[in-house]
């Protein structure tokens, strides 16, 4: 069993280098020895913090990778004659792979351990974007799309709860890196995508520079002394074992405590995920029309607006249990993407630029509180599971919707398929302000 999450107090006392230590004497994140499993390789004994740096520079990472491709599809288009339809389906399929994913091994990390899952996930990543460095038709992209989708899926689940587990008595900073490194990696991954690609080969150099640096991560991930999931373990609690029958597929279930805090944040995930994949495709396109700029860069600073600013206030922001604020947070979304869509309307820059780190900021402000409020009401000895479920439904807000939009704009234009788009977008936002505003009922 391998993990990166700590295994508690366990035994009373541990046999270390041939002496009984008592736990008065080891630091907290360092399980006994006596109640694991190591490989000969996994003997570094990092500090909680460290482990905590890992997890986030993985989903970091991978995050950035799956995106870095978002300043680059123009020039994509123009050497494989690739439609806008095309680029919202390379979106889409990075999605369809990651959802079944999740779906089945979601789990896995309740019973394997944390790492166990996180890293092949980051190898995996790396073969991902080698794939799509040499891509020479659209199928290889998809096939490369296809790949981080499936490294994403693996560790999304595996990332959140190891956080969880290494931070227990800090739920709500778990919560908070675990939303920054999502939103933080999508929104870098355009701007350090845009400024690697103004080398010689704007293809290759992007996804080679990132592969380098995922395979100098499997590293210490790979030396890392690994940790048992799930709650601290009464001192007579031998190992867990896993059987085949531990990671078969499972139906997807709800919590079974905090269903309403659960199924809110997976509605508030949901339309912003829309939000953002729809945002990620064509704001590049939508910026060069308006700024009347071929600039990579800008373009991908502009699609790096409304993630970077969800992500600076998750990070600034507390979280909040105020109904009323997170219902205005929801509202300030759709305030946000009604202004975006204004601007190509009137012909005003400075309105795109308001809109988007508006909407952002308030997305971050809504999704974060109740993102925090359903992780703290799951069980720990299930968290892997049931955060794969809550990302299953929030992932699946960046596929069909994107697709929808990508083949009205084949038809109706750019701008009347963003405008239908973000009608519908505010309408949802607008209906679950008032679901959240609306007070619960007690039992």
């Amino acid at each position: 069993m391998a993990d990166l999450s700590p295994a508690g107090s366990g035994l009373r006392t541990a046999q270390f280098d041939g002496r009984r230590l008592s736990e008065a004497l080891l630091p907290l994140e360092l399980a006994p020895r006596a109640q694991l499993q190591l490989s000969a390789i996994s003997r570094w004994n990092a500090l909680r913090g460290v482990r905590v740096g890992l997890v986030a520079a993985a989903l970091l990472l991978m995050l950035i990778g799956a995106n870095l491709a978002t300043p680059i599809y123009s020039l994509l288009q123009q050497r494989l004659h690739l439609t806008a339809l095309d680029t919202t389906i390379l979106f889409a399929i990075y999605v369809f792979a990651l959802v079944p994913v999740l779906a089945v091994v979601g789990h896995w990390s309740d019973h394997l351990g944390r790492r166990a899952l996180i890293l092949p996930a980051v190898a995996l990543s790396a073969v991902g974007d080698v794939v799509f460095a040499t891509s020479g038709s659209f199928w290889q992209l998809a096939a490369g799309r296809a790949v981080q989708g499936i490294a994403v899926g693996l560790s999304t689940g595996a990332a959140g709860a190891a956080l969880g587990d290494l931070l227990p008595d800090r739920p709500t900073l778990a919560a908070k890196i675990t939303l920054a490194c999502s939103a933080g990696g999508v929104a870098l991954g355009p701007v350090v995508g845009a400024l690697l690609a103004d080398g010689s080969d704007p293809l290759l150099t992007p996804f080679l520079l990132h592969a380098i640096a995922l395979v100098a991560l499997c590293m210490p991930l790979a030396l890392l002394h690994p940790r048992m999931p799930g709650r601290n373990r009464p001192p007579a609690t031998p190992p867990r074992i896993t059987t085949p029958a531990h990671l078969r597929p499972q139906r997807l279930r709800l919590p079974r405590t905090g269903r309403r805090e659960f199924l809110l944040a997976a509605a508030a995930g949901f339309i912003s995920y829309a939000v953002f994949g729809v945002y990620l495709s064509l704001a590049p396109a939508f910026a060069a029309k308006l700024l009347h700029t071929d600039s990579k860069l800008i373009g991908a600073v502009v699609a790096a607006l409304l993630l970077g600013s969800s992500a600076v206030a998750q990070l600034l922001v507390p979280p909040t249990a105020d109904r009323v604020v997170i219902a205005l947070g929801m509202a300030g979304l759709a305030t946000g993407l009604g202004l975006v869509v204004g601007a190509q309307y009137t012909g005003t820059p400075a309105l795109l630029f308001i809109g988007s780190v508006l909407g952002g900021a308030c997305q971050g402000i809504a999704f974060r509180s109740l993102f925090t409020t359903a992780v703290a009401a799951m069980n720990p000895e299930r968290r892997g599971s049931e955060l794969s479920s809550l990302w299953i439904i929030i992932y699946l807000g960046s596929s069909l919707p994107i697709v929808a939009v990508g083949a009205l704009v084949q038809v109706y234009g750019l701008l009347p398929a963003t405008s239908g788009f973000t009608l519908l977008a505010a309408l949802l936002c607008a209906t679950l302000a008032l679901a959240v505003a609306k007070r619960p009922r007690t039992a």
